[in-house]
């Protein structure tokens, strides 16, 4: 019995982080970083956001001056949020199990800077990641960028 007991617990151990985000897919992303000064706005309210913390659909992730925060989405993809940012988590949809096309990523950066690296969802379905800010939509096929709102270009 005992045998037993710690196979099952080194199953559990060793299994990959994946397996269990597929098993709660109502969560999109967690946070992987803070520096200084993060907040996430869920249901109207502000409150101090902690490494580790999971985020879901209209969840904001607010950042003070000086401040930023890396993101790790359960496709895999990236984002770093950089000072006096807000990013809203608008759709997420990623089950890797499903043979359909269902995936989809949308966020929108309101304000502030980002830098995004794609993760499975656009290998699955180039184009089902989208970036918007106030002035413009971004459909990512699969890549690497910066976007950067709320600034002045001739600065």
């Amino acid at each position: 019995m005992r045998a037993l007991l710690i196979a099952a617990v080194a199953a559990l151990a060793l299994s990959p982080v994946a397996a269990l985000a597929n098993a709660n897919p109502d969560w999109a992303a967690r946070i992987k970083r803070i520096a200084v000064e993060v907040s996430i706005e869920r249901d109207g309210a502000l409150r101090p956001a902690k490494v580790g913390d999971r985020l879901a659909k209209d969840d904001v992730v607010v950042t003070g001056a000086g401040s930023g925060a890396g993101l790790t989405f359960r496709d895999n993809s990236r984002v770093s949020v950089g000072p006096n940012a807000k990013l809203a988590i608008a759709k997420f949809v990623f089950e890797p199990g499903k043979t359909d096309d269902s995936v989809e990523m949308r966020t929108d950066l309101k304000k502030g800077l980002a830098a995004f690296v794609s993760g499975r969802v656009t290998k699955r379905k180039p184009g089902a990641m989208q970036v918007r800010t106030p002035s413009a939509i971004l459909g990512v096929r699969g890549t690497t960028f910066v976007a950067l709102t709320d600034v002045p270009l001739d600065k």
